[in-house]
């Protein structure tokens, strides 16, 4: 509970005077029906109290395309750009976001181009957003009994982030929201000439196999001139320069 006090405290010096989301589920319409979509603790209010407008919105880690789908029509017209790296997921993501204008593409943000392994993750028989290129560990399996975890990985496209920009001919970021469940490093490390305004990143200790830790991130992040602006538990948001 003092924590979470001082976090609040910590984030209204910062400049933020709406709290965290709850992550939950939420309605979308799609093609004339309705879908339930999940969105993160992230508040779409944080860009205007830090005085960012955003034009461009990067997110690594659709799952099922919520976030996209919020971040495009609370931020029109803003160039939305999600990605997905599990092959079973991306359709799910192409037919939430079906009728908005956001771009999807289907790989693992990494720090290499080319194939890479991907470990996908079921929950109750249907593969969910826990697919990684780590394996988890035991305390990420004791804290998430109901995930599971494919013992053999698959081959999926990976791709460098400042590749990916160059590609997509992205020279500016507002915000990149990632959860990509421990490459996120990965990418903080290949950003290249394009740094966002604001990092949005999960940020889950001792849960991959081979991950460093998130002293690492910090560290990185503090030289690229970025500040915490807030600390979520597994979630934190970082800014670049003052608001």
């Amino acid at each position: 509970m003092l924590r979470k006090i001082l976090n609040i405290l910590h984030m209204r010096r910062q400049g933020l005077r709406s709290l965290a989301l709850k992550e939950r589920m939420y309605p979308v319409a799609v093609a004339g029906g309705t879908v339930q979509v999940q969105h993160s603790k992230f508040n779409l209010a944080w860009p205007g109290e830090l005085g960012i407008t955003p034009e461009v919105i990067v997110e690594l880690g659709s799952f099922d395309g919520g976030d996209a789908w919020r971040f495009h029509q609370h931020f029109a017209p803003a160039r939305i750009v999600t990605v997905e790296a599990d092959p079973d997921r991306i359709d799910t993501v192409r037919h939430t976001l079906s009728e908005v204008d956001v771009e999807v593409h289907n790989f693992a943000a990494c720090d290499e181009d080319g194939p890479i392994d991907w470990f996908a993750a079921e929950i109750g028989g249907e593969t969910n957003a826990q697919g990684s290129i780590f394996r988890h560990t035991e305390a990420y399996q004791e804290r998430f009994p109901f995930v599971n975890q494919a013992e053999m990985p698959i081959q999926v496209p990976g791709k460098r982030f400042d590749t990916f920009c160059a590609e997509a001919g992205i020279d500016k970021i507002d915000l990149l929201h990632m959860d990509i469940e421990g490459a996120e490093i990965m990418v903080l490390r290949t950003l290249g000439d394009v740094r966002p305004r604001l990092i949005y990143l999960e940020w889950r200790e001792g849960s991959f196999v081979g991950h460093e830790g998130g002293d690492s991130a910090a560290e990185l992040l503090a030289g690229m001139g970025y500040h915490l602006v807030a600390d979520l538990g597994d979630d934190r948001l970082y800014m670049r320069g003052s608001s």
